[in-house]
């Protein structure tokens, strides 16, 4: 077992919720909308998605003060209401078209970082606003 393998088990034992014996706190929820079957007709209107709520072992921290104000994207500066979330590796990876919820809000994914950028991923860092 190499060390990222064993850094991924670790994440997954301190990102529990703080009631099952680990560091994570409220509730964060990655949510993956899966389409609706084509209607029979096509004057008929689309079903709705499938929503699917996958917990995640994570916890928000709000950014540091020294990074407000600091490019992440061309024309993305960080807000000082924004926040980042750590999360232990999630199942099948995350997907651009994946909604993230901090306590069953929607927050808006401004950058989203496998940790290690190669290999075995340990944690998932996002920077979200909302």
């Amino acid at each position: 077992m190499d060390i990222f393998t064993r850094m991924a088990g670790v994440s997954n034992r301190l990102l529990r919720q703080a009631s099952d014996g680990g560091f994570g706190s409220g509730t964060i929820n990655l949510v993956r909308l899966t389409p609706a079957a084509p209607p029979a007709n096509e004057w008929d209107a689309p079903g709705e998605p499938t929503r699917t709520v996958i917990p995640l072992k994570a916890n928000a921290f709000g950014v540091k003060a020294a990074l407000v104000g600091k490019d992440i994207a061309p024309g993305v500066a960080l807000l000082a209401t924004d926040k980042y979330v750590i999360s232990a590796p999630i199942e099948g990876g995350y997907k651009p078209e994946d909604i993230l919820e901090i306590d069953n809000k929607p927050v808006t994914v401004l950058s989203v970082q496998d940790i290690v950028g190669a290999g075995t991923v340990s944690a998932v860092r996002f920077i979200v606003r909302g």
